[in-house]
């Protein structure tokens, strides 16, 4: 069954970017988005986020370090302000 998430994006032109997209979990594929500059953004995390649904960080093929760390925190903390600090 398809559902609406939100996808962080890390790297390129859309970098911080919050987009809601259409998923199917039951699809075997990865997640993906293409970008403005038409690179495609690949799902390398997700995170449980409660009621709220899932959200997924997406990786531009030139993110840097930096870039994904900094959404990874942003991931996390969002996390723990909606399900609290064990992510329930």
């Amino acid at each position: 069954m398809e559902q609406i998430v939100k996808c962080l994006i890390a790297g390129g032109p859309q970098h911080g970017l919050v987009r809601l997209q259409l998923w199917d979990p039951q699809y075997p594929a990865p997640l993906v988005l293409a970008s403005e500059d038409g690179e495609v953004c690949t799902a390398a995390a997700c995170r449980k986020a409660g009621r709220e649904g899932s959200r997924f960080l997406l990786l531009h093929p030139r993110a840097t370090g930096q870039q994904i760390l900094a959404m990874m925190a942003m991931l996390s903390a969002h996390a723990a302000i909606v399900c609290g600090p064990l992510g329930r």
